[in-house]
Protein backbone atom coordinates (compact mmCIF):
# COMPACT_ATOMS: atom_id res chain seq x y z
CA UNK A 1 0.00 0.00 0.00
CA UNK A 2 0.95 3.52 -1.30
CA UNK A 3 1.16 6.02 1.97
CA UNK A 4 -1.96 8.36 1.07
CA UNK A 5 -1.19 11.03 3.74
CA UNK A 6 -3.49 11.63 6.61
CA UNK A 7 -7.03 12.00 6.63
CA UNK A 8 -7.66 14.91 9.20
CA UNK A 9 -6.09 16.15 12.59
CA UNK A 10 -8.84 17.36 15.59
CA UNK A 11 -7.48 19.26 18.17
CA UNK A 12 -10.27 19.58 21.37
CA UNK A 13 -9.61 23.05 23.00
CA UNK A 14 -10.69 24.39 26.41
CA UNK A 15 -10.45 28.21 25.79
CA UNK A 16 -12.88 27.86 22.55
CA UNK A 17 -13.42 30.92 21.39
CA UNK A 18 -9.85 32.51 21.82
CA UNK A 19 -9.25 28.94 20.06
CA UNK A 20 -11.69 29.75 17.33
CA UNK A 21 -10.44 33.17 16.61
CA UNK A 22 -6.49 31.93 16.36
CA UNK A 23 -7.13 29.04 14.14
CA UNK A 24 -9.38 31.18 12.33
CA UNK A 25 -6.94 33.06 11.40
CA UNK A 26 -4.24 30.58 11.17
CA UNK A 27 -6.05 28.01 8.71
CA UNK A 28 -7.24 31.08 6.76
CA UNK A 29 -3.62 32.55 6.34
CA UNK A 30 -2.41 28.53 4.97
CA UNK A 31 -4.84 28.62 2.28
CA UNK A 32 -7.76 26.41 4.31
CA UNK A 33 -11.51 26.91 4.17
CA UNK A 34 -14.17 26.17 6.78
CA UNK A 35 -16.11 22.94 5.57
CA UNK A 36 -18.07 22.47 8.50
CA UNK A 37 -19.70 24.49 11.37
CA UNK A 38 -21.84 22.99 14.18
CA UNK A 39 -22.06 22.86 17.92
CA UNK A 40 -19.15 20.32 18.39
CA UNK A 41 -16.44 22.06 16.60
CA UNK A 42 -15.56 24.27 13.22
CA UNK A 43 -13.50 22.26 10.10
CA UNK A 44 -11.31 23.60 7.92
CA UNK A 45 -9.81 21.93 4.41
CA UNK A 46 -7.69 22.29 1.73
CA UNK A 47 -7.26 19.92 -1.17
CA UNK A 48 -7.28 16.17 0.35
CA UNK A 49 -6.09 17.55 3.77
CA UNK A 50 -8.78 18.96 7.20
CA UNK A 51 -7.95 20.00 10.39
CA UNK A 52 -11.05 20.02 12.89
CA UNK A 53 -11.17 22.15 16.16
CA UNK A 54 -13.89 20.91 18.99
CA UNK A 55 -14.24 21.74 22.47
CA UNK A 56 -12.53 19.96 25.23
CA UNK A 57 -14.57 18.44 27.86
CA UNK A 58 -13.60 20.01 31.22
CA UNK A 59 -13.38 23.57 31.47
CA UNK A 60 -10.19 24.87 32.21
CA UNK A 61 -7.63 22.09 30.94
CA UNK A 62 -4.65 23.25 29.18
CA UNK A 63 -2.18 21.32 26.65
CA UNK A 64 0.77 20.01 27.84
CA UNK A 65 3.10 18.48 25.25
CA UNK A 66 4.59 16.01 27.61
CA UNK A 67 1.59 14.13 28.61
CA UNK A 68 0.84 11.05 26.43
CA UNK A 69 -0.80 12.28 23.14
CA UNK A 70 0.30 15.02 20.89
CA UNK A 71 3.83 16.94 21.36
CA UNK A 72 3.22 19.14 18.61
CA UNK A 73 1.57 19.93 15.24
CA UNK A 74 4.06 21.06 12.43
CA UNK A 75 2.41 22.70 9.20
CA UNK A 76 4.15 22.07 6.12
CA UNK A 77 5.17 25.13 3.82
CA UNK A 78 6.65 24.55 0.81
CA UNK A 79 9.03 28.08 0.82
CA UNK A 80 10.94 30.10 3.59
CA UNK A 81 8.80 33.09 2.44
CA UNK A 82 5.90 31.09 3.32
CA UNK A 83 7.60 30.32 6.91
CA UNK A 84 8.18 34.32 7.01
CA UNK A 85 4.86 35.32 5.93
CA UNK A 86 3.04 33.27 8.73
CA UNK A 87 5.64 34.36 11.13
CA UNK A 88 4.61 37.70 10.26
CA UNK A 89 0.83 37.16 10.88
CA UNK A 90 1.65 35.51 14.17
CA UNK A 91 3.17 38.35 15.32
CA UNK A 92 0.41 40.57 14.48
CA UNK A 93 -2.46 38.87 16.23
CA UNK A 94 -0.09 38.40 19.23
CA UNK A 95 0.63 34.58 19.25
CA UNK A 96 3.06 33.24 21.77
CA UNK A 97 6.41 32.84 19.68
CA UNK A 98 8.11 30.06 21.15
CA UNK A 99 10.97 30.24 18.14
CA UNK A 100 11.53 32.94 15.39
CA UNK A 101 11.41 31.87 12.13
CA UNK A 102 14.79 30.63 12.05
CA UNK A 103 17.20 27.69 10.83
CA UNK A 104 16.84 24.57 12.62
CA UNK A 105 18.94 21.53 12.86
CA UNK A 106 17.53 18.40 12.12
CA UNK A 107 17.66 18.29 8.17
CA UNK A 108 19.82 20.57 5.52
CA UNK A 109 17.91 23.87 4.82
CA UNK A 110 15.63 22.81 7.66
CA UNK A 111 13.29 26.28 8.38
CA UNK A 112 10.43 26.95 11.21
CA UNK A 113 8.57 28.87 13.33
CA UNK A 114 7.14 27.37 16.32
CA UNK A 115 4.12 28.96 18.39
CA UNK A 116 1.23 28.42 20.98
CA UNK A 117 -2.31 28.69 20.16
CA UNK A 118 -4.47 30.07 23.36
CA UNK A 119 -4.12 27.02 24.77
CA UNK A 120 -0.63 26.10 24.47
CA UNK A 121 -0.84 24.00 22.49
CA UNK A 122 2.41 23.62 20.43
CA UNK A 123 2.60 24.07 16.93
CA UNK A 124 4.86 24.76 14.00
CA UNK A 125 5.18 25.82 10.14
CA UNK A 126 8.39 24.89 8.98
CA UNK A 127 9.79 24.32 5.16
CA UNK A 128 12.12 21.19 4.25
CA UNK A 129 13.94 21.41 0.47
CA UNK A 130 14.35 19.33 -1.57
CA UNK A 131 18.61 18.49 -0.54
CA UNK A 132 16.34 18.20 3.17
CA UNK A 133 14.04 15.13 2.03
CA UNK A 134 16.87 13.74 0.58
CA UNK A 135 18.70 13.47 3.37
CA UNK A 136 15.41 12.14 5.23
CA UNK A 137 15.46 9.23 2.69
CA UNK A 138 19.00 8.82 3.34
CA UNK A 139 18.45 8.07 6.87
CA UNK A 140 15.44 5.77 6.16
CA UNK A 141 17.32 3.35 3.97
CA UNK A 142 20.10 3.74 6.20
CA UNK A 143 17.84 2.23 9.19
CA UNK A 144 16.51 -0.54 6.64
CA UNK A 145 19.57 -1.26 5.56
CA UNK A 146 20.73 -2.33 9.34
CA UNK A 147 17.37 -3.93 9.78
CA UNK A 148 17.92 -6.30 6.96
CA UNK A 149 21.36 -7.19 8.18
CA UNK A 150 20.38 -7.95 11.34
Amino acid sequence: MEFAGFGHITLTVSNYEACLKFYDRLMTHIGMRRYFESPLGVGWYADEYMFVMGHAAPAGDRFSQWRTGLHHLSFRARSRAEVDSCYAMLKEIGAKIIFPAEPGPFWPGYYSVVFEDPDGTRLEMNYIPEDGWEAVAAAADAIAQRKSAS
